[in-house]
């Protein structure tokens, strides 16, 4: 992400691990990841979960998504394609990497920055 900072909402039961659906989580861990992939983490947020017993309720989805704003990204174990689809009206990506919190920040970021690499074109020949 160009050498900066960026800000990650994890969907986490225990602070420990990405094991949590987006819409069934009760809060996020946020997290600052630096340049070098190095996390620190910000503050543990509630929310209202948004899903509804397999479907979720419009406003309650819109709310969610607003709690979260000021994040880069959504770390999760799984999101349904609503609750993407209103996370990505707000520019804000959503990763499905479940495991622990360390080894999926280290994934996501491995991730970006082969990403970085691809679209500065280092991979054409």
């Amino acid at each position: 992400m160009d050498n900066k900072k960026y800000r990650v909402a994890i969907a986490s039961t225990d602070n420990k691990n990405v094991d949590q659906h987006f819409g069934r989580a009760q809060s996020f861990l946020i997290v600052d990841v630096d340049e070098n992939g190095d996390y620190e983490e910000v503050e543990q947020r509630f929310v209202n979960p948004v899903c509804e017993g397999g479907h979720h309720n419009e406003e309650r989805l819109k709310r969610g998504v607003e709690a979260i704003l000021d994040v880069d990204m959504v770390l999760v174990a799984r999101i349904g394609p609503g609750a993407e689809a209103e996370l990505a009206e707000h520019h804000i990506p959503a990763f499905s990497i479940p495991g622990k919190v360390p080894d999926s920040l280290k994934r996501l970021d491995g991730f970006l920055k082969l990403q970085e690499e691809f679209a500065a074109g280092h991979f054409l020949s």
